[in-house]
């Protein structure tokens, strides 16, 4: 039910009983024409309880009662007097601080004075005295006031709530493009920098090029599949994504870059789904740098051990070197963004023998995501 149908129906609920004894009281207690005026300025405040969220309702509402004390102190005994209270409420919760309740006492003073000093009441000997008299609406006002000062706490603390998850929302939004960003170039990277190896190597093999255009063809088909994985998670309809690639994908990543191995030693253990995506993106990256700048004559080797407290991949090979970055700062700075994530680290450098090679350890238990 929207803010609207709520005092709408607030309105109707309360104004009804209260404005049909007020009817009554007024008739039985004032002469016609004061009664009249007593009804429609009763009607008036009631009606403005439906807009009781905005400043200016409060504003007629106090009107309202001002008519009423013009007309006779005994307005203090109509049922319809308990929406000024609601009122005070209403504006400090949804509109302006300190206005209700500056007005709430100056209308407790105004009403106790005129009560006290109504010929028909003096006449009467009716009501508490007069000090006593302003005691009690005064308290009532800071009471109404208070409620709505907790109010207005409660709502900005439920807006601080929602900013607060809308930011989070957003930078959740640019983690996952930024993930789906690293694992598109990943992807495209690794796939050109085969098919261009296997073409440049074609053109010096002619008997192979049935076997260069099949490794091509494999090669184009799984960074199509992985990319059309990648952009359905932008798509609030996709389907279900594929497993992401990890330690056992390994042989058919080698085979693609004529690579060796994965040869490995240890034991080995577990390390997790992210951590083995983390893997697998780091020697995919390897080699694709080594198939672009080691040299057409490079071989890439790659070996997995498993220490007691880590996976160690280790990728080398014997060409003439790569750079660190492929123009872009996609390159070694991209898998220590990887292994970081997943609490590991990497070194990569030249080796002694020549060629270049690059270590990532991973320890079990990382974190994960």
């Amino acid at each position: 039910m929207t803010p609207q149908r709520v005092d709408l129906a607030l309105a109707f609920v309360v104004g009804v009983p209260l404005l049909s004894l007020s009817v009554v009281v007024a008739v039985l207690s004032v002469p016609g024409g004061s009664a009249a005026l007593l009804v429609g300025a009763c009607l008036v405040a009631q009606a403005a309880l439906i807009y009781r969220r905005k400043t200016w309702a409060f504003f007629v509402v106090a009107a309202a009662f001002a008519v009423q004390v013009a007309v006779t102190g005994l307005f203090l005994v109509l049922p319809s007097v308990a929406v000024f209270p609601i009122a005070i409420y209403s504006c400090t919760a949804y509109g302006r601080r300190f206005l209700p309740l500056a007005t709430g006492f100056a209308g407790a003073g105004v009403a106790a004075y005129r009560f006290a000093h109504d010929p028909s009441v003096t006449a009467a000997h009716l009501g508490p005295s007069p000090w006593l008299l302003l005691g009690l609406l005064a308290s009532i006002v800071l009471a109404a006031w208070g409620f709505g000062l907790y109010r207005r706490t409660q709502l900005a603390y439920i807006a601080l709530l929602q900013e607060q998850a809308e930011v989070s929302a957003a930078r959740a939004r640019l983690a996952e493009r930024a993930r789906i960003a690293r694992e598109m170039h990943d992807v495209v990277a690794h796939a050109l920098a085969v098919i261009v190896a296997q073409a440049r190597g074609g053109r010096f093999a002619s008997e192979r090029a049935t076997e260069v255009l099949a490794t091509v063809e494999e090669t184009g088909r799984r960074a199509l599949t992985e990319m059309r994985g990648l952009v359905g998670v932008l798509r609030t309809d996709a389907a279900p994504l594929a497993p992401s690639p990890g330690l056992a994908d390994l042989p058919a990543l080698l085979y693609a870059s004529r690579a060796t191995g994965p040869a490995e030693t240890g034991t080995a253990g577990s390390i997790g789904p992210a951590a083995e995506l983390a893997a697998y993106r780091v020697v995919q990256e390897a080699l694709t740098n080594t198939l672009k700048h080691a040299g057409p004559a490079a071989t890439a080797a790659v070996r997995l051990d498993w220490t007691p407290d880590a996976l160690v991949v280790t990728v080398t090979d014997d060409g003439a070197g790569w750079r660190t970055t492929d123009g872009r700062g996609n390159g070694l700075a991209g898998m220590r963004e990887r292994l970081s994530a997943v609490g590991g680290t990497l070194e990569a450098g030249p080796r002694e023998e020549g060629g270049f090679a690059v270590v990532a350890r991973l320890p079990y238990g990382g974190v994960s995501r």
